[in-house]
This record gives structure tokens, C-alpha cells and sequence, in this order.
């Protein structure tokens, strides 16, 4: 089967049932270079005895229908075995983009289908070679990955927790699931020449594994996939969203365009108080109780904000509050005795508001503990359970929990009380959700819950943070919600997205925040405690406190831990950085983060945002060990400097000449920069 117009050339095999062939008729590159013996798609079933089977197709039939080729599969096989499972695949070409749909029909007594893989295309390779090529991958905020055909094979992957590399039958595979652990449905892969977009359109919102794998530096391909976790029983059909595959000769930007025109209208923005605007930073605060060890009682609430207030951060976040302390007998919310009373939290939280601030408390969003008394009468009946029937759980230090359902009714109004109550018990702002938008989702087979599908747990989420936003803002029209990471789907209802700043992954955070420019960041940036070498960390905080800076993040700091004035340094750094931050906020607040729009050249050792509406356009740069350098940019029209600064405040080491649209910068004599210039029409 052949299928082309004028940008785009796709060739099927019906043999191996995969594509042979996609090609870039604009660069006459076939991204398909190392075509693999394996199905384009394929389905898991769960029998009666709870064996999940891997069931793939036979050679198809090709028809057209209705402007678009369609290709039947009247059986699907496992082993050597017929099933009564059809599918059609429909392809359908429009402009520079494929675009895929499979429709399942089960027929088959006594299973289920469960997990929809497609499309899974391996072999691809662009260009002379593998070792330029990369790819953008939505682990949380985003990753960028230089070769990842090597990358993915080295120990660094294979050994990165939930993030990591799985060898199996000499492919190395990475799959993380949406919403949650991957932000989004979408990944790109590029080179200088070309890029292919790989997205998954599926306004259903189901969990969705999102695959990313290569053959190693040994058999040197990638292939992408996604993989859907719904249930579509005997007597049923399941038509989920389609999946787009553009073959592009841009770079990421595309992509995040193409992936944004999809599903911002799913979503909203801009729809949080006005008053949160104004904040860059927060005093987080986690050292109440923790492993054990009690550090801060409530009663010292008040220093630990005025130590906030000392550096102008107006915002206590507070965790480590409740009974044991911190990653202990969750989701039993109370004040830890030795702590103090809860009406000590409540005189503390006065005390702050009486200042002029504000806080927002920590609570867990999916773990209960399986040493609580409650479990057993409770916590289990909310668990998430496999397809197997086992409790899923994960260990945090000594401490081992379920992770409880989101689509369950119960779990949902368990935690939206729960947050309800803080709020009003102890007059909150902000209720903060760890790990909503960051553990991994996973698909629930439990029998007694309420959902009626094994992937609905994305929209558990989604309902439970409607109902808490609500019933937050009948307290206080100026409450908010806060999550660990992000997920597209989840920012219609939350203000604050936390980023890690963890073991380095080729985290790229920019991916998400241009794709979301109207979703704001809260980038971690204390000093990385597990670098041991001071000289190595001092070298990492001022990455990411200047990333932070950039990227209009607010910053995350641990002001009477990390951050607490022990290092003069590291307090520099801070105050700086604060000074600067606070500086470029307007203008964040006003323009559209773009970036490195414009840039035709960055010297070594400097990196840009750009910023911009219709009039104005700022540059922030960056260069952590104050190298210099310069940066030029390529304007649409001709422009003025209206003001450049450093982060103390001046403009020494700020050089900007200007010809027509051409603007050239130079920066010495500091670490961050700030150039504003007016567009000249």
C-alpha cells in the first residue's frame, strides 16, 4: 500500500503489516531506515483464568472508504490460535501529517481487551546518521536526549528508577504513562534538517503509555508507540482518538504547536487570583518532622517566616505537619502531637497572614499507608488493584503504601474532604497535592470501584481537582491547588506545576513550558544535598537557580534549610537571583514565553529565553560561571532598547547594538541578564 501527495510519501507492507517507508518528499529523507519484523499494532487480552495474552494481527484487506485507505483485520491470532477480535486500521493524509485511527471490535466469549498498542513504528533513523538525531520526550516538564539510540542503552538509563530503560529481546524500551509521569501524548524526534511529530489525539483522556525504544548502538534504530489501558468487552467496539504522525522540517516548536492546536481547547487558562501574579517564590518548608527526627515544632512557625520575609518571600508552603511526619500514615491528616496542637498550627498561620502572607499546607494525593489501623476496613477497598488482583504499592524510606484509586468515589471524596477541612480548619490559601501530576498513573482492575473502565484513572484526577477547586473557592475566591509535576489535562484547575531539580535525566523543562507558556512552573532549586563535591554543587545551584530565572519559574527554597544563610555564597546566589526575578516579573507576567525565538547564534556557556508580545520583546541570559559571551537575534522588524540589567541591578557588562532587525548583545561581568526592546513597526 501507497499513500503520498506532495510532502509526504508512506508505504505499508502488508507482509509485516508496518509501515516500509515514510518519507520528507521536501528533504528526500525515509525516516523509516531499519524497518523491524513487528505489527503496527496489537492488543493484550484477559482471559477468564486472568492470563493477559498478546494478541496481533493477521494480513489485512485494503479498501478505500470515504477518503481514506482502511485496512480490515477480520481475525486476530494468538500464537497459532484465531481470536474473534476485528480491527480497522484507517490512514489519512493531510498536508504533512499521517494520521491513524484503529477501531476494535471484540467478539471473542470469555475475554477482554485491555491494552491497545499502537501505532508502533520502529526502524526510524533521520538523516547520514543516528548520532545527531534527538528527541523530546514528555517525562514530567520535558527531557531532550542527544543519541538516544546510545543514551537509552547506557547504565545511566537502565538505572533510573521510574524513568528507566527496560532490556527485553535486544530492545532497550522507555514507557511512562499519561497523565502523570509523561506531562503529555506527544513526542519528536529531529535532526538539523527535519523532525516527526508523534502524537496521540485522544480527547478520552485514558492512561496512555507513552514508548520511546531503540535497538542500542549495536542495531542503531528508535521506535515509538502508545500504548491505551480500556477495557472493550465481549459485544463491545472502541474507537479511541486518532494518532498523528507529521513529518516536518522544523524543529520541536512544530511539534508543540501541532500538540497545543489539539487540546487547548479541552482546556483553560489563566484562571487563577489575580494576586498570585506577584509571587516568584515560596519558603518551602518540610522540616517539621521527618524520618523520625523532629527539627521544628509549631511554635516556630513565625521565625521560619519572617526568615521567608527577610528575603522578601511572602509564601510558607509547609509539609512534615501531620501525625509521624513527613511520607508516614497517610492519609490520616493530623497534627503530630509532639508538634504541638493543631490550634498552635492555626496561632502560627495567624501570625503569617498578620505579616502579609500566606501558606500553603501539603497533603498526599494517592498513598495510605498499609500500617494504619484503617487500612484493612478502608485503605484496601481503595487501592488500585492489577489485572491480577494484587494491591499495587510502592515504598517510601521504611514506610510501604497502597496507591489509591482517583476514579474510585470513595478515594475522590476522601481526599477532597480532607483538603476541604485543612483549608477551613487552619485558613489556608493553598492546598498542595504531591504527587497528582507526577507518580506514575496506573490502570485499576479492582471490582468494588466505582469506574466503569480499567484507564479511567486520568479522569478520576480531573474530577476530583474540579470538585476541590470549587469547593475551595466557596471558602476563599482566592484559593488555589498546587501539584508534584505536571500534566496538561490537570493545569485547567491548578496554579502552581513543582519541577524537580533531581538526579540530572537531560531534563528539559522548556518543553512543557512553551507548549503551556500560560501554566506556571515552580522549579526546585535548592543546592542538590546528594552532590557531594561542594564545588560540583555550588556549580548546579546556579544552573538552577538561573533556569528558574529564565524560564519565569517561581522558585521553590528551602529558606531555613538549604537556602538558610550558612553559605554566603549560596545566600548571594539567592538574594540575586530574588532581586532579578522580582524584576523581570511584570513583563513574565505580560509576554509570552517563546523560547529561543530569533536566535541565530548563542556563544558557549550562555542560554536565552525570549519573551514577547506585539510590542515588546525581552531577552533574559544566563551564564552560570559568568563566561560572556554574545547573542545575536534576527528580529521580524526593526527595534530600541528600552532597559538592560544585571541581577545587581545595573547595566554594567550589558552591551546592544542594533542594525535595522539585526540586534547583537554582549554580556560579561555577571550571571543574569535582562535586555528589553521595543518592536518598531
Amino acid at each position: 500500500m501507497k499513500l503520498q501527495n506532495d510532502l509526504l510519501l508512506l508505504c505499508f507492507d502488508e507482509q509485516t503489516n508496518n509501515l516500509s517507508e515514510l518519507v520528507n518528499r521536501t528533504t528526500g529523507d525515509n525516516y523509516i531506515k531499519l524497518p523491524q519484523n513487528n505489527p503496527i499494532f496489537s492488543l493484550y487480552l484477559l482471559d477468564e483464568q486472568g492470563n493477559r495474552l498478546l494478541c496481533v494481527p493477521e494480513a489485512g484487506q485494503v479498501t478505500q472508504e470515504q477518503q481514506q485507505t482502511v485496512i480490515r483485520y477480520p481475525w486476530l491470532v494468538i500464537g497459532e490460535r484465531r481470536v474473534n477480535v476485528s480491527c480497522a486500521l484507517s490512514f489519512r493524509l493531510e498536508r504533512d501529517e499521517v494520521i491513524l485511527t484503529l477501531e476494535v471490535t471484540n467478539r471473542e466469549q470469555g475475554v477482554e481487551v485491555i491494552e491497545t498498542l499502537c501505532p508502533s513504528i520502529r526502524g526510524i533513523s533521520l538523516g547520514a546518521t543516528h548520532t545527531d538525531n534527538v528527541i523530546l520526550y514528555p517525562h514530567h516538564a520535558g527531557e531532550r536526549t542527544v543519541n538516544p539510540v546510545e543514551q537509552y542503552a547506557t547504565e545511566r538509563y537502565l538505572g533510573f528508577w521510574r524513568g528507566q530503560s527496560v532490556l527485553s529481546e535486544g530492545v532497550y524500551t522507555r514507557e511512562m504513562n499519561y497523565c502523570g509521569l509523561a506531562s503529555m501524548s506527544w513526542m519528536y524526534y529531529q535532526n538539523s534538517e527535519s523532525g516527526l511529530y508523534f502524537g496521540s489525539h485522544d480527547p478520552g483522556f485514558p492512561v496512555t503509555g507513552i514508548i520511546a525504544e531503540t535497538g542500542g548502538p549495536q542495531n542503531p534504530w528508535i521506535g515509538l508507540g502508545f500504548r491505551k489501558h480500556h477495557r472493550v468487552r465481549c459485544g463491545e467496539s472502541y474507537l479511541g482518538g486518532s494518532y498523528h504522525l507529521g513529518v516536518y522540517c522544523q524543529g520541536w516548536h512544530r511539534g508543540a504547536e501541532r500538540y497545543r492546536s489539539y487540546i487547548a481547547p479541552h482546556l483553560e487558562f489563566d484562571n487563577n487570583p489575580a494576586f498570585l501574579k506577584e509571587e516568584y517564590a515560596l519558603n518551602q518548608c518540610y522540616n517539621f518532622k521527618k524520618d523520625g527526627a523532629l527539627v521544628n515544632r509549631f511554635e516556630n512557625i513565625p521565625a521560619m517566616f519572617e526568615r521567608g520575609m527577610e528575603l522578601g518571600v511572602r509564601h510558607m508552603f509547609i509539609a512534615s505537619w501531620n501525625r509521624k511526619g513527613f511520607d508516614c500514615n497517610y492519609p490520616e491528616y493530623y497534627p503530630d502531637m509532639e508538634l504541638g496542637s493543631a490550634m498552635d498550627i492555626c496561632r502560627g498561620l495567624d501570625y503569617v497572614k498578620s505579616r502579609g502572607g500566606f501558606t500553603t499546607f501539603y497533603i498526599n494525593a494517592r498513598l495510605f499507608d498499609l500500617e494504619s489501623d484503617f487500612y484493612p476496613t478502608v485503605g484496601e477497598k481503595m487501592a488500585i488493584k492489577d489485572y491480577k488482583g494484587n494491591v499495587i504499592t510502592e515504598s517510601y524510606g521504611p514506610v510501604e503504601f497502597s496507591l489509591s484509586c482517583p476514579s474510585d468515589e470513595r478515594w475522590q471524596k476522601q481526599l477532597v474532604d480532607t483538603a476541604v477541612f485543612a483549608m477551613k480548619a487552619y485558613g489556608l490559601k493553598g492546598i498542595y497535592l504531591d504527587q497528582l501530576a507526577s507518580a506514575e498513573p496506573f490502570a485499576c482492575y479492582a471490582a468494588g470501584h466505582s469506574h466503569s473502565d480499567n484507564g479511567d484513572f486520568n479522569n478520576g484526577y480531573r474530577k476530583i481537582l474540579q470538585e476541590l477547586k470549587s469547593e475551595l473557592k466557596r471558602i476563599d475566591r482566592d484559593a488555589y491547588i498546587m501539584t508534584e509535576n505536571c500534566g496538561d489535562i490537570y493545569g485547567s484547575y491548578i496554579w502552581g506545576n513543582l519541577t524537580w531539580n533531581g538526579t540530572h535525566y537531560d531534563e528539559y523543562f522548556n518543553l512543557f513550558r512553551y507548549t503551556f507558556p500560560e501554566y506556571v512552573q515552580v522549579n526546585m532549586v535548592n543546592p542538590r544535598s546528594w552532590v557531594k563535591d561542594t564545588v560540583e554543587q555550588l556549580d548546579w545551584y546556579y544552573k538552577d537557580m538561573q533556569r528558574a530565572a529564565l524560564l519565569g519559574s517561581v522558585m521553590w527554597m528551602g529558606l531555613t534549610t538549604r537556602i538558610d544563610g550558612s553559605n554566603m555564597e549560596v545566600e548571594q546566589c539567592a538574594r540575586e537571583t530574588l532581586q532579578f526575578r522580582k524584576r523581570t516579573n511584570s513583563l513574565i507576567n505580560q509576554l509570552r514565553y517563546a523560547d529561543d525565538r530569533y536566535m541565530t547564534g548563542v556563544a558557549a556557556g550562555l542560554e536565552v529565553s525570549v519573551w514577547e508580545d506585539d510590542s515588546r520583546l525581552m531577552l533574559l541570559v544566563g551564564t552560570p560561571v559568568r563566561s560572556g559571551g554574545q547573542i545575536t537575534l534576527e528580529l521580524p522588524c526593526a527595534a530600541s532598547l528600552l532597559e538592560r540589567y544585571n541581577e545587581q541591578m545595573d547595566e554594567s557588562g550589558i552591551q546592544v547594538k542594533i542594525h535595522g532587525s539585526t540586534v547583537t548583545v554582549t554580556v560579561s561581568q555577571g550571571r543574569l541578564f535582562a535586555i528589553v526592546l521595543q518592536k518598531e513597526r
